[in-house]
């Protein structure tokens, strides 16, 4: 099969391509989304005044999910969770909701860790100021030190959700579908086309690595437009 021919035929699987892309970033923004939720909870609880015992406990509660989740690899708990905890999502006829909560708890612990930074980076006399104007610490917190926390830690989320993108890449190892009928990821669809037609099996996977490739240089660009703003603003 000449390079023209190979072009051809990845050319008239656009349609597919384009939907397993569809996927991989429906997945990626889901994840994103739970697993930012997830950080700034568990950043809060290890900042937290251990003025109590429930605090002590959640403490140690998010030291060891952080600890364990950092610790193994995405692949493994995403087996694991579809196996396991999520196997009632996997029965559905739509199970786009596994790789989500798979990849948002990943994230999560991750974010957990790029916000606490952010959050210590931020001067204690915002706190003190805040709690002398009569908001409690919670309030002061989610007012005053997170807003500004999100601000210095914009380029490190932005390089959490573009390692995020690049690892629903394992999605491909197991089963999704959607109205009952499977669907396949960018990379489990280039290998799917590659296994149906072998001359093209390398076309398709550079293909998917331009597409993984373009949707981090978008990524980027947004990253370096809200940095920009950001510093406008502070003007």
């Amino acid at each position: 099969m000449t390079f023209v021919d190979k072009i051809a035929k990845l050319w008239s699987l656009r349609g597919v391509f384009a939907e397993s892309l569809g996927y991989s970033l429906l997945i990626a923004l889901g994840a994103v989304i739970l697993g930012f939720i997830i950080g700034v909870v568990l950043a809060v609880i290890r900042i937290a005044p251990k003025n109590n015992i429930v605090v002590r406990l959640l403490d140690k509660i998010a030291v060891l999910y952080i600890t364990v989740i950092r610790g193994t690899p995405t692949l493994v708990q995403l087996l694991i969770l579809y196996n396991s905890v999520l196997v009632s999502f996997k029965s559905m006829s739509t199970n786009l909701l596994v790789p989500i909560i798979a990849f948002g708890i990943n994230s999560g612990a991750y974010m957990a860790e790029i916000i606490r930074s952010g959050i210590s980076s931020i001067d204690v006399g915002q706190m003190e100021a805040g709690r002398s104007a009569g908001l409690s610490w919670l309030t002061t917190m989610k007012k005053i030190i997170i807003p500004q926390a999100i601000k210095v830690v914009i380029p490190t989320i932005f390089n959490e959700i573009i390692i995020l993108v690049k690892e629903t890449s394992v999605v491909s190892y197991i089963v999704l579908k959607v109205d009952s009928r499977q669907k396949w990821d960018l990379l489990g669809m280039a290998e799917k086309q590659g296994l149906a037609t072998p001359a093209c099996y390398l076309t398709f996977l550079f293909f998917a690595a331009i597409m993984y490739l373009a949707v981090v240089m978008l990524l980027t660009l947004v990253q370096h437009l809200i940095e920009r703003r950001f510093k406008k603003n502070e003007r």
